[in-house]
């Protein structure tokens, strides 16, 4: 599951988002890895030290922390979302070159390129590997989404032939099928609007709108096909937003429309897939916002000078995971 999507303010501040929609716990929280941060692949057992500072949504798990979002001090951004029955890694690493796991993917990038641009031309030594040595015990399905501070988009899709990014300029991600598919499925929905339909004559009969009848075509459903379809039409409606505090406002409710609450979706073991956090992600001025499942409240991680400089271990943030309320009476 997760959904994600990219937005710009008109104060020229740029944004990833996504929700975090999985069944097994993560745990994750607001979690900062410093610039020289090593880490151990669990594929190969080498250690990788990261040139740049992230900022992102952590947990450690054995060696390594485990960051599934999040953005650098240059601002470039990731997400990895589930591409299930489609993602394709290579069997066998390539001596001399990067084999990792594809959840370790996110560190290698973050930590190791400034832009887009550097990624597109890094990524060509780097292989993800098909292998149960993850963190997960198993072969983890994934698919990844990137913008940077110039609010270029794209994604990376394994499906056997390589790395390559290609440009999202629809500006969101879903998750199984590939993003081309979702692409050329919104030619179904060229209906939908967000004014009213007028009246219209049956016969001698007119027949006149009961209410907001121009989204009628949107899906309800939580589908990766129905999330991307309502994420797309709803990102290209909404007001743009004037600056970064309006932004996130503008984003999570976004998001609201996707979110999955605790029950709705079952998997096959029994466990409840549900959105276990929304995050956005502010490329301009280094700020994560962060909504847990269980609190509403946003909290904010900025990474300042200070933090780059000056703090030289991994630092996570505490957030509150039950609802607090502000009284008015």
């Amino acid at each position: 599951m997760c959904t994600s999507l990219s937005l710009g303010a008109l104060d020229g501040s740029k944004f990833l988002a996504r929700t975090m929609d999985f069944a097994f716990e993560l745990n994750g929280r607001p979690t900062f890895l410093p610039e020289k941060y090593q880490w151990i692949s669990s594929y190969d057992k080498k250690t990788y030290t990261t040139d740049y500072a992230i900022m992102g949504t952590g947990a450690k798990y054995g060696n390594n922390y485990m960051v599934a979002d999040g953005f650098n001090e240059y601002g470039l951004s990731a997400a990895e979302l589930y591409f299930a029955n489609a993602a394709k890694y290579e069997t066998e690493p390539t001596d001399g070159e990067i084999n990792v796991v594809a959840e370790e993917f996110i560190l290698w990038a973050l930590g190791n390129n400034k832009s887009i641009a550097e990624l597109q031309e890094n990524i060509k030594q780097v292989h993800l590997i098909e292998s149960n040595s993850g963190v997960m015990g198993q072969n983890q399905p994934l698919h990844f989404i990137f913008s940077d501070a110039t609010g270029a988009t794209y994604v990376l899709e394994p499906e056997g032939d390589g790395l390559v990014l290609q440009e999202d300029k629809v500006g969101v991600m879903t998750n199984t099928p590939d993003y081309n598919w979702h692409k050329t499925n919104l030619a179904n929905y060229l209906g939908a609007q967000t004014t009213n339909f007028t009246a219209k004559k049956f016969g001698d009969e007119e027949v006149i709108p009961l209410g907001q009848n121009g989204t009628f075509r949107l899906p309800g459903g939580y589908t990766a096909v129905d999330r991307f379809i309502r994420t797309a039409f709803i990102r290209e409606a909404t007001e743009t937003p004037k600056d970064a505090k309006q932004a996130v406002n503008t984003i999570l409710h976004m998001l609201d429309s996707v979110t999955i609450p605790r029950g709705v979706n079952i998997k096959e073991n029994g466990e409840p897939s549900y959105t276990q956090y929304q995050t956005v992600l502010d490329l301009t001025n280094k700020v994560m916002y962060f909504v847990p499942y269980g609190n509403r409240t946003v909290y904010a991680t900025k990474m300042t000078d200070d933090l780059i400089k000056n703090q030289t271990e991994p630092k996570e943030f505490e957030v509150a995971l039950d609802q607090d309320f502000v009284g008015l009476n």
